[in-house]
C-alpha cells in the first residue's frame, strides 16, 4: 500500500503544502517577521514554519497546524512565483530576472555572481531577512542562468 511507504512519513504529510501538496523547505520564524505585512506578523506562532517553492501556488509560507500565509500577505515580491517583471532574484542588492540576464549577455559572463559572492564573504548581506526563501540568493541566481541555457 502507499500509505505504508517508508518514503511516506507522518512528517512528509505534515510538510506539505496545504494548497499545492509539495514539500516545503524549513523557513526561520525570524522570515516571516521581516516580510510579511504588518498586520500579519501577528498571525505568526512559535512554530515551525515552511516555505513552498511551487510557481504557481499563491502560498509563500505554511506550518504543520495549518497556518497559512499567501503572496499578497508579504510586503516584497517573491521572485519564484512572479511571471512579469521585476522578478525579484537578489533582495539584498536589487538584482532581479532581467538584470542578470542582461548582464550575462553584456559581459560574456555573470560579474552579478562574482559582486554578490564579495559581498557575502565582507557580511553584507542579510538574506534570512530580505529573501523569502529566507536563504542566500546565489544558487537561486544559478537557475537564472540555466534557465536561459548557460550551464552554472
Amino acid at each position: 500500500m502507499e500509505c505504508c511507504n517508508s518514503k511516506n512519513s507522518h512528517k512528509d504529510f505534515a510538510t506539505q503544502c496545504n494548497a499545492c501538496g509539495k514539500i516545503g523547505k524549513p523557513v526561520k520564524k525570524k522570515t516571516l517577521e521581516h516580510l510579511l505585512k504588518e498586520d500579519r506578523v501577528s498571525l505568526v506562532r512559535d512554530t515551525q514554519y515552511y516555505f513552498c517553492q511551487t510557481p504557481y501556488c499563491d502560498v509563500v509560507y505554511f506550518s504543520r497546524n495549518s497556518d497559512t500565509f499567501y503572496k499578497a500577505d508579504l510586503k516584497v515580491r517573491v521572485g519564484l512565483k512572479e511571471t512579469e517583471e521585476p522578478i525579484p532574484v537578489c533582495y539584498c542588492f536589487g538584482y532581479t530576472r532581467k538584470i542578470i540576464v542582461e548582464d550575462f549577455f553584456k559581459n560574456g559572463r555573470s560579474t552579478i555572481q562574482g559582486e554578490i559572492t564579495k559581498k557575502v564573504k565582507q557580511g553584507i548581506c542579510r538574506c534570512e531577512v530580505t529573501n523569502p526563501q529566507g536563504t542566500c540568493c546565489l544558487g537561486d541566481i544559478a537557475q537564472v542562468l540555466k534557465m536561459i541555457g548557460i550551464p552554472s
